[in-house]
């Protein structure tokens, strides 16, 4: 397990350090504060092993839970990452089909005169009577708050 993946996981893991080493406390938890060497140190110290025998001991238990924990950080990352490709391709998606608007619409207001976008206008308002009472009653209170600013 990573050094620093330790320190920011050193709060979960307390319940599964405590239940493979028993003798530790609340206390020696906090001092040890994720830092490997530290643990190591303190397993050395606390149950007489060598430098080298506590250093295996923490590194198969780190393994251990990595391999029981690990996964879940593996499937979250790659989720991530997921929909992560989805928002791009989404976002790319969104940016052409603006594109392509803002063509039609210039291409419009390009072909029409004056009365033909007034007359287009009536026919839309005529097909959909509420949605252009509500769309209208939007752009009042817009522009409302827009000018009292």
């Amino acid at each position: 397990m990573n050094d620093d993946i330790l320190t920011g996981q050193w709060k979960q893991m307390k319940g599964s350090l405590k239940s493979w080493w028993g003798q530790f406390t609340d206390d020696d938890f906090d001092d040890i504060g994720g830092q490997k060497d530290k643990l190591i140190g303190w397993v050395q110290e606390k149950y007489g092993r060598t430098h080298e025998q506590a250093a295996q001991e923490v590194d198969a238990r780190l393994k251990e839970y990595g391999d029981k924990n690990g996964g879940t950080v593996a499937d979250l990352k790659a989720k991530a990452y997921d929909i992560g490709e989805t928002v791009v391709g989404k976002t790319s998606e969104a940016a052409n089909a603006v594109r392509s608007g803002m063509e039609k619409t210039s291409s419009y207001f390009q072909e029409k005169t004056v009365d033909n976008i007034g007359s287009d206008i009536a026919a839309v308002v005529r097909k959909y009577p509420v949605q252009s009472v509500l769309i209208g009653l939007g752009v009042g209170i817009w522009l409302a708050r827009s000018i009292k600013r």
